[in-house]
């Protein structure tokens, strides 16, 4: 799809990389700069991120402060479609490489940045990681049980990745915009913790929607989470909409809930969680997890096995649809978009 468009990838860590990524497994040829002390960070902190995130690039040492790998990179810049940067707002400036000066050379580059907070602004200069995006962006504070404080338990870096996926967006964009209409170049300004704070939209409208609820009415919800089962397992049951609630009700023996007031809708259903959830604990747990998963299969409702990280590999679907590969000693997560074009 992107065969022919080159792109010069100057970040590092993870947000630019798992963007570039994306280019590379749409075709795009995506030439990673890294320094020559050592390269891109993640070579040295994390096993295995560093293949993960750039399998399907090349990389090249360039030193900016001599004056020869500057001109490499400047000829690389010159041939390129789109560049990509993740460094402080300033040092691309400071390196002689700032959007006025690349646009001299290169009218019609979709030059990218990426940064914690945007090229501008109070925070602009401030360090930060995933944490820190998510507290500005409002998602900390909705993290952890509903009567407790923020946790850092995301398990995936959503600020980081929802930056990346809005740079890769905006960026197929760009190109699409430049094809259909020949226009020059364009500066994209991706902020990790306004890509944060996209996410939270829907959360934001329920939030006032529901006239500013505290946390533990905001965040509890009656029969949706986790729940253990007898064999030290857990199941996910995500019963929203009314006619999963009642079939759910109906198939686990809890009847009764469906003829009390304060669990006939979903918000109500939210203001009570505690009383349900309690009462699903306690059912849930006299079962194992096949026992249930036995149950629940010829009953149309959202429930799924917790699947750890070791049962990936394992999942019928998931092998079914070549979601997870295993090559060697390497774990491989294909592009997740199954493309299928018209003859």
């Amino acid at each position: 799809m992107l065969e022919g468009i080159k792109v010069v990838d100057l970040t590092n860590l993870l947000p630019g990389p798992f963007a570039t990524n994306i280019l590379a497994e749409l075709g795009a040829e995506v030439i990673k700069v890294e320094r020559p002390d050592g390269g891109d960070p993640v070579r040295h902190m994390i096993p295995g991120l560093f293949e993960t995130l750039n399998r399907q690039k090349t990389s090249v040492l360039l030193d900016f402060k001599k004056k020869k790998d500057k001109e490499i990179l400047w000829e690389l810049i010159e041939s390129s479609d789109v560049l990509i940067e993740g460094f402080r707002p300033g040092v691309m400036e400071r390196l002689g490489f700032g959007k006025e000066d690349v646009a001299k050379l290169n009218p019609e580059l979709i030059y990218c940045s990426i940064s914690g907070y945007g090229q501008n602004g109070p925070y602009r200069d401030l360090p930060g990681h995933d944490l820190n995006y998510l507290s500005v962006a409002g998602v900390l504070s909705i993290s952890g049980q509903p009567n407790g404080a923020p946790e850092a338990t995301g398990g995936v870096q959503i600020a980081d990745l929802a930056a990346s996926l809005y740079t890769t967006i905006s960026i197929l964009g760009a190109l699409l915009s430049k094809a259909r209409t020949n226009s020059g170049g364009v500066h994209l300004d991706v902020s990790l913790a306004e890509s944060a704070l996209a996410l939270m939209a829907p959360r934001i409208a329920e939030y006032y929607g529901r006239n500013e609820p505290a946390k533990s009415d905001f965040m509890s919800r009656g029969a949706y989470g986790a729940f253990l089962t007898k064999d030290m397992k857990h199941i996910s049951i995500a019963c929203v909409e009314e006619k999963f609630w009642e079939t759910f009700c109906e198939t686990v023996g809890m009847k009764e809930f469906l003829l009390d007031n304060l669990f006939n809708s979903w918000t109500k259903r939210m203001e009570n969680a505690e009383i349900i959830n309690r009462k699903i604990e306690t059912i849930i747990a006299q079962k194992t997890l096949s026992e249930w998963l036995t149950i629940f299969k010829d009953v149309d409702l959202p429930v799924s096995r917790v699947n750890t990280i070791n049962d990936l590999l394992k999942d019928p679907h998931l092998k079914y649809r070549n979601a997870i590969i295993e090559e060697g000693d390497r774990i491989m997560i294909p592009y997740p978009v199954k493309m299928m074009f018209q003859k």
